[in-house]
């Protein structure tokens, strides 16, 4: 797989992370295992070829589409040559760009036509300059923004950044922040973004751990688990395994990781 990361313009940064382009031009037909990890992040999918990921079951995916949030790890498999475009979301995104309670998307996708009505499959698809596609991506993607009546939550876009930047523990000085109870709280990241803010919490302290993984940035996995606040090392490798699928040494082992969260797997 190739893989490039592409950063959005500065109008969108507060609602993606970055765009990037996933290409292969094998041309043998032999299928290739990927493994979705946690990253407590939406996204938007685009295919060049309709048959190019197959979802569990060799289910076909749409050629654009929406996801939500994902609460547990997942494969892929494709075979032969593909290429797409990603939008990886901010974990609010979806409310704030296309109107809808983010929980309606959690652990699934949808085509996005069933989403919101446009004519974007049809301009990528006679585009092949990734420039432009992101150009494309970007346009649509500000307009919605723009018509949408629920723009960005401020309170919750503290509370992401206070959990991702300050590496949180607790939720209550989130709460304290805010001035709003532990229900409020629960209802806004629900609506914002599709799970509870002790799950967001957790997934982001995995992805917190799995940085220390891929940097290979510990002594023991004992001594790492007690750092990111784990009760033990059985309990850091069982939610471990629970967002990524495999132990902390499966995952050195076996993932090919050019693209975060998305190894191929050997």
């Amino acid at each position: 797989m190739n893989y490039t990361q592409i950063l959005p313009p500065e109008s969108l940064r507060a609602y993606v992370r970055y765009f990037a382009l996933l290409e292969s031009d094998e041309v043998v037909n032999t299928t290739t295992k990927y493994k979705i990890i946690v990253d407590g992040c939406p996204g938007l999918i685009f295919q060049e070829n309709t048959n190019g990921f197959l979802h569990k079951n060799k289910q076909t995916l749409p050629q654009l589409f929406l996801h939500g949030l994902s609460t547990k790890h997942a494969e892929k498999t494709t075979t032969g040559a593909y290429r797409n475009m990603g939008v990886y979301f901010q974990p609010h995104a979806v409310k704030a760009i296309f109107g809808i309670d983010a929980h309606e998307l959690t652990n699934q996708y949808a085509d996005l036509d069933t989403v919101i009505k446009s004519n974007i499959t049809e301009q990528l698809l006679h585009e092949n300059s990734t420039e432009k596609r992101v150009g494309i991506l970007s346009n649509f993607l500000l307009r919605q923004i723009n018509h949408n009546s629920k723009k960005e939550n401020p309170a919750i876009a503290f509370a992401i950044n206070t959990i991702k930047e300050a590496h949180a523990t607790s939720l209550d000085a989130i709460q304290k922040t805010l001035n709003i109870t532990e229900r409020t709280l629960e209802r806004l990241f629900k609506n914002n973004v599709g799970v509870s803010p002790k799950l967001f919490l957790r997934i982001q302290r995995f992805q917190n751990a799995l940085d220390h993984v891929r940097k290979q940035n510990f002594q023991s996995l004992t001594e790492l688990a007690y750092e990111l606040y784990y009760a033990d090392q059985s309990h850091y490798i069982r939610e471990f395994k629970e967002f990524a699928g495999v132990s902390p040494r499966q995952f050195l082992q076996q993932a090919n990781e050019q693209a975060l969260n998305f190894p191929e797997w050997k």
